[in-house]
């Protein structure tokens, strides 16, 4: 087992992994780190950096979910915070690069990246229980946000189905839902659980893992011609 080596042992609240110029790393922020998320060498478990010190000022504050993507060939990182701003990192320069033009309604919980249609976009799941678009180049929000859940969503994940973009996102209400961002709507019925939905992935061969409550499912990609 492998272990970076911490200075100290706050609690983590989120992590993603990165890789930049060949090299393997995790994105960690803590509870204490004041929206200081380090970057942790992967093949020393040293940090080798953060965030925090190329900041602009009062942008950010505790981060409350990070992810990370390619985009452009170019590694960046998502940040959300506690006060509401949403920011976008060059991993390379470990410099700010855009955040979100418009603050959210209530705190941004989740975020993901995507393309759609050859634009680079941010999808953020928050408090307001939508599910909205953002331009990762300009910061400005894109379209409509999509709504249907009914609680906080806490999870988004991005993927491509049908050779199309989709998002899934998970949430405080119980269900999982499936989003067509090219047609900027729900793609299929939501799937129910009996709890809460903390998190969600979706593997390279199609399967959506959800964990909610203190349990984990694995489903099957649903066939196209399945009946509903």
């Amino acid at each position: 087992m492998f272990k970076v080596h911490r200075n100290s042992y706050d609690d983590i609240t989120s992590m993603a992994a990165a890789e930049v110029n060949g090299q393997s790393y995790v994105l960690i922020s803590t509870i204490e780190d004041e929206g200081a998320p380090g970057l942790w060498d992967l093949s020393t478990g040293l940090r080798i950096g953060g965030l925090y010190a190329t900041g602009w000022p009062g942008s950010i504050s505790r981060v409350l979910a990070v992810s990370t993507s390619v985009i452009d060939n170019r590694q960046i990182a998502v940040t959300s915070c506690e006060n509401r701003r949403v920011q976008v990192w060059d991993l390379t320069t470990m410099c700010p690069v855009t955040r979100l033009v418009a603050a959210p309604v209530g705190r941004v919980l989740a975020a993901g990246t995507v393309v759609v249609d050859g634009r680079p976009l941010v999808v953020t799941g928050g408090e307001d229980t939508t599910v909205r678009l953002w331009d990762l180049t300009t910061g400005e929000q894109v379209g409509e946000p999509l709504t249907g859940h009914t609680a906080d969503v806490t999870a988004v994940a991005t993927t491509t189905m049908h050779d199309r973009p989709h998002a899934v996102t998970g949430s405080g209400d119980g269900t999982v839902r499936v989003w067509d961002l090219t047609k900027g709507a729900q793609a299929e019925p939501e799937l129910p659980f009996p709890f809460r939905v903390y998190t969600v992935a979706v593997t390279s061969d199609g399967r959506l893992v959800v964990g909610f409550g203190k349990e984990v499912a694995v489903l099957a990609p649903r066939r196209p011609n399945a009946q509903r």
